[in-house]
């Protein structure tokens, strides 16, 4: 006689986070601290690489680098103060893709999230590669072939703190955040203190370069030059859009905080990145060979301050680059950040496909996640991580949504002509979106043709995959919805007659998904493949909790509504058949995980349990529908086989008819304040 060995016991699991508890969401809020620090650090640290690039695109005028400087303060101020308004009506997050859509017209909120993912990529490459060029800065030119390797293992350390849930991340890479500020403000203070009477001196020369442009070239000339060196470097001072984009990781209420959060971002911004330039004002650098010109200021600063202290002077050194460094990793988690959360918002609008609206269990776009990591390393490769190449594929994209969301933002106040300090609001989105359509034209007349019309092209890529993936969703639903309507008016007579039991014998269960006619769908199919063997059906349904959640309890709530409405129908229908029916539903982040449980949890009800399910299978059928649509039941049915319970797995024929919607979204949606 054999015996079955008694399986060890399992090790405890890690209490999972519950999504469908407010307080799990708030739980994972950031303060405006957290938030500064977190997304802050993608304006702050182009502050690394933005001022070198402007002084030298400004070979031979380098004292106008003082005028660049109020221009750059000037324009961080005035779209930080128009996105504050954005983070106002769009709390539940989106940012610019939101205010495209919902304030303009859902194709530019296409445009705008196309062009925000394309940034949101680069940011994370120009980052990482920024960091690595700072640290090499430390060491012999000769160690440069550690490039490749630093760059990779900056893309997989970032992506595995992010994978770790967003407030873990920040938490992680907020000393960073300091360090780099302290270090970088004492410098800056330690070098204007430095050359203070050289500070004078280089107004006057500004004043006298702009005066001998003017004169040789006219004012033009002097406009051609400072923007010019605008294009080269200072429109890389952007991450103002980041905190919009992630304004459901803050801290409820979102737009008090978002408010708190962007005046530090902007203050910071302002300081360190004007700072800068005006130690190039003061100390007119050269460049070196292997080191970065923010490293040749500082330690030309420490050696006037501190002549006699080399070992202090070589330890602060170390202690700037590194956190320079770091800081860059830290900037190109922002990325990681806002570009998953747009890809989720274009999901829930049926933009992209599905699966970058799904979290995992630490409440992260993990799908998103991944493909910005796989895309930033594309760019790197493409590149070798070299940063004048991928500067100028860079600030095209940011002006573009920059100037598409002031745009919605500016028509909401024209819109909305009341309330108090409504003057004001229309006053500074005006400002911004003229600044920002300026400062667009200026860097497309002066990098298109050197690189950045590649950055537009994956930009307008992105967008008719964007249009066909919502093509194909509205044809879907619209076959689906269809079904499901044919199939509950069905009548009785169609199906196998099966008596009215008093209890359920010989239930079957049913699987259904997002559509109601799926599971209607399988049960019609169980009729027929079981000719009567079943007397009664068990409902089997996950509520996913995906993006939209972060709309607040109120779209949690919408969740257990939309799942109870689908359940209550194929119910009404089973009874109206003679069969009574019992329903298992229940809510996570993971559809698949939850459906087994569920499924486990009935049969220990119903030990003789089948389960039936159906896969949809698109006319025409290929890889795109199948990379649209996922495989949840195949995936349910891999795990029921490994608990020896059956699942039978039945094709739905969805007819997507041979001609394309082409229908429009509405014109312009009205703001969704979460």
């Amino acid at each position: 006689m054999a015996f079955r060995q008694k399986p060890d016991a399992p090790a405890p699991r890690k209490k999972k986070r519950d999504p469908m508890d407010w307080k799990t969401w708030q739980h994972a809020a950031l303060v405006a601290v957290l938030a500064w620090a977190g997304v802050g650090a993608d304006g702050l640290s182009s502050a690394n690489y933005g001022p070198e690039e402007a002084f030298k695109a400004m070979a031979g005028h380098e004292p106008l680098v003082l005028w660049l400087a109020l221009i750059t303060a000037v324009t961080v101020i005035v779209i930080s103060m128009a996105y504050v308004q954005i983070i106002a009506l769009f709390p539940s997050g989106g940012g610019g893709y939101q205010a495209a859509t919902r304030l303009v017209h859902p194709y530019a909120g296409l445009i705008s999230g196309s062009a925000l993912v394309v940034d949101y990529s680069l940011t994370i490459a120009i980052s990482v590669a920024a960091a690595a060029d700072a640290l090499l800065s430390l060491a012999p030119p000769d160690w440069v072939w550690l490039k490749p390797w630093l760059l990779t293992a900056g893309i997989a350390i970032l992506l595995g703190l992010n994978l770790r849930g967003i407030r873990e991340s920040i938490m992680i890479l907020a000393p960073v955040f300091f360090g780099f500020l302290l270090t970088h403000v004492f410098l800056i203070g330690a070098g204007l203190i430095a050359r203070s009477t050289h500070l004078i001196e280089g107004v006057a020369r500004a004043e006298h370069v702009a005066a001998r442009v003017t004169h040789d070239g006219g004012a033009w000339a002097l406009i051609a030059i400072l923007g010019a060196a605008y294009a080269a470097g200072a429109g890389t001072y952007t991450g103002i859009e980041a905190l919009s984009n992630n304004a459901h990781a803050l801290k409820p209420p979102r737009a008090q905080t978002g408010a708190r959060a962007m005046a530090l971002i902007a203050i910071s911004l302002a300081v360190v990145a004007g700072g800068i330039m005006l130690l190039y004002t003061v100390w007119l650098p050269q460049m070196e060979a292997g080191k970065t010109l923010n490293a040749v200021v500082f330690q030309a600063t420490l050696a006037e301050l501190f002549p006699g202290a080399p070992a202090f002077n070589h330890v602060m050194m170390i202690a700037a680059m590194s956190f320079a460094a770091a800081l860059l990793l830290v900037a190109a988690n922002a990325g990681f950040l806002g570009g998953p959360a747009v890809l989720a918002s274009m999901a829930l609008d049926k933009w992209a496909p599905h699966g970058f609206a799904h979290l995992s269990s630490r409440l992260v776009a993990q799908n998103g996640l991944l493909a910005m990591g796989v895309a930033a390393s594309l760019v790197l490769l493409a590149t070798g991580g070299r940063l004048d190449a991928l500067v100028v594929l860079y600030s095209i994209n940011v002006f573009l949504t920059f100037s598409l969301s002031l745009t919605g933002l500016v028509r909401h106040n024209l819109k909305h002509r009341t309330g108090k300090g409504w003057a004001g609001r229309m006053a500074v989105s005006l400002l911004a979106l003229v600044t920002a359509v300026l400062i667009l034209i200026t860097l497309f007349v002066a990098k298109f043709f050197e690189g950045a019309w590649v950055a537009l092209a994956l930009t307008v890529m992105l967008a008719g995959c964007g249009y066909w993936v919502r093509d194909h969703y509205l044809r879907f639903d619209a076959a689906m919805d269809k079904t499901f309507e044919e199939l509950l008016v069905r009548p009785a007579e169609s199906g196998v007659q099966t008596p009215k039991p008093s209890v359920m014998k010989r239930p079957v269960a049913i699987v259904t998904g997002s559509h109601g006619g799926a599971g209607l769908h399988a049960l019609m199919h169980a009729q027929r493949l079981f000719r009567g063997g079943f007397d009664s059906v068990v409902i089997i349904s996950a509520g996913e909790v995906d993006a939209e959640a972060y709309g607040g309890h109120e779209a949690l709530e919408r969740l257990k509504q939309h799942v109870g409405e689908r359940c209550a129908k194929i119910v009404a229908w089973s009874r109206d058949h003679g069969m009574p029916a019992k329903v298992y539903t229940g809510f996570s982040t993971d559809a698949v995980e939850t459906l087994e449980e569920l499924c486990l949890k009935a049969r220990e009800d119903h030990p003789n349990l089948v389960f039936v399910a159906t896969r949809a299978m698109t006319r025409p059928h290929g890889w795109a529908s199948t990379l649209l649509h996922g495989g949840t039941a195949l995936s349910l049915q891999r795990r029921l086989h490994a608990h020896d319970a059956p699942l039978i797995v039945l094709p739905m024929r969805v007819d997507l008819g041979p001609d394309r919607l082409f229908r429009a979204p509405e014109p312009a949606m009205e703001d969704r304040s979460g």
